[in-house]
């Protein structure tokens, strides 16, 4: 079976599921909020405590993992942003790679050139896509109501129209909107890139065949999508949407409004990835900040370093 993906820390998270459901171990942390001297020791043995009990939640969840029986070869990975820019071509062409660099934009130069390996992997997995799967192979997708994940969805059907739907077995596992784990922690995950590589078993039982007719909407709504090509797509009452570039700009303005009137870029982007689950990535609103800077509402006052993203420095809000 092929497995379907559509960001890299999915597929690493993937890739950690497949094997025997044993516990791997794992870095554990915790964090402190009383800094008297006085109560370092006890300080000290609450957090061991903490760790511990961290450690052994880890270890149960790992016992109860249901194995995947896959390979980490048939994992194939679509990170193309497809809810970002221009969508018009057919497969991954010069049009996704610039949206992809204008998105990488903001990294140093070692991240940019990496974004270009990351889009010819994602070139060569569709060819491999479409070769197995014109040979009857089966294949699951893993998706959610992240726009890049429903966008990725949509789009990779519609790849697969010209094979026949009548001859696509495919099957679908939808994110849900909470799970619980064996220790009964409930936990809320945006996107698969989340989800903890022992759970992945666990919610593969959620996968339902995708039937004929749902294949034609998905292709038919893709279409459409494609001839509206806005700026921007977002799932809005859990419907794959058109939207403006300037959809996200409230809750970037109203966390640059709570900003002191100078402030770290970074800051910015982490209040609203933190506060808001909008499904977006730091790119997207270091886009929109640029532009913001275009406009005049904003000025830099430093520069990032070469070895450190763009939005590593400092602005001032221009009245």
């Amino acid at each position: 079976m092929i497995e379907v993906v559509f960001s890299e820390s999915a597929a690493g998270c993937l890739s950690v599921a497949v094997g025997n459901g044993k516990y791997i171990g794992g870095v554990s942390s915790a964090i402190s909020m009383n800094t008297e001297e006085s109560n370092e020791i006890s300080n000290q043995d609450e957090i061991q405590k903490m760790i511990h009990e961290s450690e052994e939640r880890e270890r149960l969840n790992w016992e109860n993992a249901l194995p995947l029986k896959i390979e980490r070869k048939d994992i194939l990975c679509f990170p193309l942003a497809l809810s970002i820019g221009d969508i018009t071509e057919n497969g991954i062409g010069k049009q996704r790679e610039d949206t992809l660099q204008k998105l990488f934009s903001i990294y140093p130069e070692s991240e940019k050139e990496a974004s270009q390996d990351m889009l010819e992997t994602a070139r060569k997995s569709l060819d491999e896509l479409l070769c197995r799967a014109e040979n009857g192979e089966s294949i699951r997708v893993w998706t959610s109501d992240l726009p890049d994940e429903a966008c990725g969805f949509y789009w990779l059907v519609d790849q697969l129209k010209p094979i026949g739907f009548e001859n696509l077995d495919i099957t679908y596992v939808k994110l849900p909107d909470y799970h619980t784990m064996p220790d009964k922690t409930v936990v809320i995950y945006s996107g698969w890139g989340e989800v903890a590589p022992h759970q992945w078993g666990h919610l593969a039982l959620l996968g339902k065949k995708l039937p004929v007719n749902y294949m034609h909407a998905l292709s038919f709504r893709w279409q459409r999508l494609k001839q509206e090509n806005a700026s921007l797509r977002a799932v809005v009452n859990r419907q794959l949407v058109s939207v403006p570039d300037t959809f996200y700009d409230p809750f970037i303005l109203r966390e640059l409004e709570a900003q002191e009137n100078e402030f770290l870029e970074a800051k910015l982007i982490g209040k609203v990835l933190g506060k808001y689950s909008l499904g977006i990535g730091d790119g997207l609103i270091a886009m929109r900040i640029e532009q913001f800077m275009k406009e005049g509402k904003l000025k830099a006052v430093t520069q990032a370093k070469p070895e450190d993203p763009s939005y590593h420095r400092w602005l001032r809000k221009c009245n």
